[in-house]
């Protein structure tokens, strides 16, 4: 699946659970109410659904991430002028554009 796939999903079942919590929150509190036990359950059952795959999405975010630092590190132990001059750069542009303003 692809990431713009995996966020069309998530954003899908986030707006089914904002869905089923308002629907929640307007229904009569009468909890022997059938309707409102029922929304309650579909509410719940979109929060879980939800909380699975925002923990999936994590996984796969801490991943990423932690490839990424390697990649950095390995790039910083092989150039270390390199990345000594870019950060310098860096700095030297956030200094311009600070001073700007």
């Amino acid at each position: 699946m692809s990431k713009k796939q995996q966020q069309e999903q998530l954003q899908q079942q986030l707006s089914a659970l904002a869905e089923s919590v308002e629907a929640l929150l307007a229904a009569e509190v009468d909890l022997t109410d059938t309707y409102y036990l029922g929304v309650k359950a579909k509410a719940e059952q979109a929060l879980d659904h939800a909380r699975e795959s925002l923990e999936a999405n994590k996984e796969g975010l801490i991943a990423r991430s932690r490839r990424r630092a390697r990649c950095v590190n390995q790039f910083v132990t092989e150039c270390p002028w390199r990345t000594l001059a870019l950060g310098w750069a860096a700095g030297m542009i956030c200094g311009i554009v600070s001073t700007k303003r």
